[in-house]
Formats: structure tokens, sequence, C-alpha cells
């Protein structure tokens, strides 16, 4: 949708989950003019469904907000915590639902037509991710370290959807468990998919600010995410529906609590060798793992024209619908496996198929921070001066020349 000015236009029903005293009303207040600049509120009508109210948007900018109560005696009781960012899509219709003083949760836009999806995908190219165009430059398919050490179960490909009520029958067992051990497994008994074992950690990292507790938290944290990551703790599906875009908040909302630990005066060394190995185990946040729609790529490819019908349904069900509604590290492991089936018979399929999913492939491991050194280190070029460049292109010369003499 275009303004009258010719700019393109964000329409967004904002939701709040809070309820308020009788007589007292809420209302949004930003940085942009719709949003009254910080000067001016905006109401929000009550529903049985919470406070809501649609706004029109410039697409493409980011807005700063908080939600306020509007008292009876016509005084204000605003949120805790940091002002609330959104980064807005160029256009479209999107929902989002929030909650009173969790100004740190992340931030999830809804679409509310399924066209604002195919629109996103055509304005962005292929995802706007990273990957070297036309895979150029993208190295020969072998096993990433990531899916080396999975110790869970192995990748099956199915063509309808198989991935739902699975892990009924795990059982926890918390005895002799007290303090944040006991916390991290009750955690985990009712976080069953990826993006909620995520938060868990978070919780635990933030709501542990003591020094004692704070290495505690950060050990078990660790440890959590790297079985989780190698499949050890297994991620299900729970009848949700959160795109990978809620991961790399959570991710990003971890990172910056770990960051804020570790430049405390009274961070310990090992405080700070623990975080170190915290950091591998995070999704990537990214701008293109962050954006309303990401990584969708995995659907054009579902939806050629060139490859089987049965092949179609095996990508569609196996990863493109699970990543899109409930992603864990299950998903790079499904789809190595299915990148190794493709490229097993050279020939046997299309190159431009077997192309696009060698991106996919490597934007997928790029999410999951599941890349060699060298491909991670090509992937921070743009953000590189010229005398760092040229760093980096003498160590990967050498390290290429060394891979040379030591296969020779």
């Amino acid at each position: 949708m275009k303004s009258k000015s010719g700019h393109d236009k964000v329409q967004l029903s904002i939701r709040l989950d809070h309820q308020v005293e009788f007589g007292e009303n809420v209302a949004i207040l930003g940085s942009t003019k719709e949003l009254g600049s910080w000067k001016k509120n905006v109401r929000m009508n009550w529903t049985e469904n919470g406070w809501v109210c649609d706004l029109e948007l410039k697409g493409g900018e980011t807005a700063e907000y908080k939600f306020i109560i509007i008292r009876k005696d016509k005084s204000l009781a605003w949120e805790l915590g940091d002002n609330r960012v959104v980064k807005l899509p160029k256009r479209g219709h999107y929902a989002m639902v929030c909650n009173w003083d969790q100004t740190r949760e992340a931030v999830e836009l809804i679409p509310l037509d399924l066209k604002e999806d195919e629109d996103l995908v055509l304005d962005e190219g292929e995802n706007g991710a990273s990957a070297p165009e036309n895979g150029a430059g993208l190295a020969e398919v072998e096993t990433s370290p990531f899916v080396e050490q999975w110790q869970g179960k192995a990748a099956s490909f199915m063509r309808s959807n198989e991935h739902g009520n699975k892990g009924s029958h795990i059982k926890w067992d918390t005895s002799g468990l007290e303090g944040l051990a006991l916390k991290l497994v009750e955690g985990d008994r009712s976080g069953r998919n990826w993006w909620r074992k995520l938060e868990i950690v978070r919780e635990l990292i933030v709501e542990s600010p003591e020094s004692g507790d704070r290495l505690e938290a950060l050990v078990y944290s660790s440890i959590y995410l790297k079985w989780i990551n190698t499949g050890q703790i297994p991620c299900f599906e729970d009848g949700g529906h959160r795109r990978p875009n809620r991961h790399a908040e959570i991710s990003r909302l971890i990172f910056r609590e770990l960051e804020r630990i570790a430049c405390r005066k009274d961070a310990s060394p090992k405080e700070i060798l623990v975080i170190r190995r915290i950091h591998p185990c995070l999704p990537s946040f990214k701008t293109e793992f962050t954006a309303s729609v990401p990584l969708t790529r995995i659907r054009d490819i579902a939806h050629r024209n060139d490859i089987p019908h049965d092949l179609k349904q095996e990508i569609k069900h196996t990863i493109q619908n699970k990543l899109h509604r409930n992603a864990g590290p299950e998903d790079l492991v499904a789809t190595e496996a299915m990148l190794a089936r493709i490229t097993k018979n050279p020939g046997e399929y299309s190159e431009a198929f077997v192309e696009q999913f060698k991106i996919f492939h490597y934007e997928l491991k790029d999410f999951f921070n599941a890349g060699s050194l060298a491909e991670q280190l090509e992937s921070i070029k743009e953000s590189l001066d010229e005398r760092a460049l040229s760093a980096l292109a003498l160590f990967l010369e050498s390290k290429e020349v060394d891979r040379q003499f030591l296969y020779a």
C-alpha cells in the first residue's frame, strides 16, 4: 500500500495483553509521527482479547514505543524498562501481540494476509540472504561439524506432517535437584520446542545477577544449549507457530545479557570463558534472520516445477513447513541429509535446483552458526575495513596453502 506521497505503508494491528483498574485506559506512545512523537499518546480500545489499536506506519522505518496506562486522575503510568523497538517491513498488514512491562520480549510481526508473505519474498529477492549469488563460491557438499556432532534421531523424510505429538514418552526426574538446576529441568519439561528452550536460557541468565549464581547459570546454560545442539535433548513441536525470527530475537536478547555480564567489573575469567562457549550455541540474529519472514528460499524450492512431486512433498513437509512453524537444530540435520541425497548421483536432478538447495543449506548453516571458520569469516567481509580485509585475505590464503600441503 502506498500513501498519497508515494511512500509504502504498513498496516499494524497491535494487541496488548494487560488488565487495568476500572476507569483506566491504555495508550501507546512512540518516536514516529503516527505514534505521537513522544508527545501525544494514541488511545487503544478495550476488547475481550485485550487492548487493541490499528496504525498505519511508514514502511521500512524503525520505531521506538511504549505502552502507558492513563489513570482515573489523568496521570500516566509508564512501562518499566527500555523503549520497545520494531523494525517495520516495506509494506503489508501485520499483527503484533505484546505483554505489559515485557519491553525486552522478542518482537514478532505476524502477516495477516498470506500474500504479504509472497510480496516480501519478491521484494527481498531471495530473502536478502548473504549467500553467494547463484551459488558462486560455495564449497562442495560436505558434512558440517554441527551435523558431525549430532547424537539425536537421524533425519527421516516425510510426505505429510508427522512432526507433532512426539516426545510424550519422555520423563523428567527432578529428585535431588534444587535451585537453578531444578528450575532448568522444570523449564525444559514445559518447553518442548527450541524457541521455548532458548527462552529458558534467557530467563536463567537474566534472573541470576549475583556472582555465584551467575557463574552457575552460565555453566548450566552452556551445557544445556550444547546438549540441544547435539540432539541429546530433543526439540518437539507443541502446536504453536513461530517463525525463525522469534529464535533470532531471543538469541539477540541472550547475547546482550552475556555482553552486559562480560563487561561488568566483577566478571571473572571463568564467566568470560563460559560465555565464549555459549556464543556458538546460539542462532544468528543477523538482519536477514530477524526479518518478518526469514529463510524463504526453501519455500520457492519446494514449489519448483523441475523436481518430482514426491520430492516436493518431502522437502515441504520435512523441512519447509517444519522450519517456518517450529525451527530446531534437527532441521539442519534433515537439510544436510536431503542435500546428500540429491547430490549423490550427479545429473539426477536439475543443476538449478541443486544449486538453489546448496544456497539454502549455506543460509541455514549461517542461521545455526554452523558454518566452517572460512564461511564465517567470509560472512563478515562487508563489515571490515581495508586493513582488516587484507589481513583476512592473507589468513585465508595461508589456510588454503596449508590445506593443499596437508593433502598433497
